[in-house]
This record gives C-alpha cells, structure tokens and sequence, in this order.
C-alpha cells in the first residue's frame, strides 16, 4: 500500500488503508504500507498492530500531508522496498498523492502489478479538479486494476 495519507494523520484514507491492510494480513497476505514521515521523530520502519510494518520515507510534506513529487528521488527507496520485501502487488491510494502516482509509474517499469483506488469526489467543474483528473487519466493508463470508492469516480 502506498499513499501520503496514512496514520497517525486521522481522516477516510488513512482508516481505509489501515483497515483493508489489517483484513489482508489476517487472511493471510503480507503487506506493507509506504507513507511520507511525520517529524519530528517518525522516519523508517515502524509496526502498527497486528504486525503491519509502515516504512516512513524521509520526505518533508506541503499543504494537508501530501508531498510534492519526488520521482527520481522516490525511485531508491522503492526499489530497495520492492525489493528487499519481494513485492508482487502495488496498491496505491488517493489521486492527490504524489507517493502513490510515483508508485504506480515505478511498479509499472519494474512489472509489478497495480491496483489503484481512488478516493476523491473531484468534478468537473473548477481547474484544479480538470488538473487532477488530467493526473488521474495519466496514472490510470498504467494500472491493472482500478476501485473508485465515490460515485463521481
């Protein structure tokens, strides 16, 4: 799971994410969360019961816990992470987070598989919603699989 939108930040993305992951582990899955670090001391590996490991990669945020994108810097901890961890499956969450689109396009070249959800209720009706959805459009054409939690999406 890869998302800037994850605990101890409190909002639907954060839960959500929390909640499917710790379903996952309890049928059986391995899984992992990626998410920006939250000064001042929550940076690395963390585990949030019951045994879900939360790597905090040491990127500063901007407005309301997202971080600007890092691409070429994002790329070394990714594919450490990917590595080292023997992933199969990127899910990426929130199309207003710069992780998870980094994510996405990273796990694509590297073949690895990817689901996106999205979270947003953006329209269509002001610039910066056309902009994300434009974002969206890119991001999507890489994905094997697609959940839109609103109806808008």
């Amino acid at each position: 799971m890869i998302s800037d939108f994850f605990l101890p930040d409190v909002g639907g993305v954060e839960n959500h994410i929390y909640i499917l992951s710790t379903e996952l582990l309890r049928r059986g899955h391995k899984v992992i969360i990626l998410t920006h670090s939250h000064p001042p001391d929550r940076t690395g590996i963390r585990y949030l019961s019951p045994g879900l490991k939360v790597y905090h990669i040491p990127f500063p945020t901007i407005a309301r816990s997202a971080t600007l994108p890092n691409f070429f810097t994002f790329l070394p901890y990714f594919r450490a992470i990917m590595l080292r961890e023997r992933i199969g499956l990127v899910h990426a969450h929130a199309s207003l987070s710069s992780l998870g689109h980094e994510g996405i396009l990273h796990a694509h070249h590297f073949g690895i598989r990817t689901v996106f959800t999205d979270h947003s209720l953006f329209g269509f009706e002001d610039a910066a919603s056309i902009l994300t959805n434009k974002l969206l459009e890119a991001t999507l054409a890489n994905v094997d699989g697609v959940i839109c939690v609103s109806h808008t999406g």
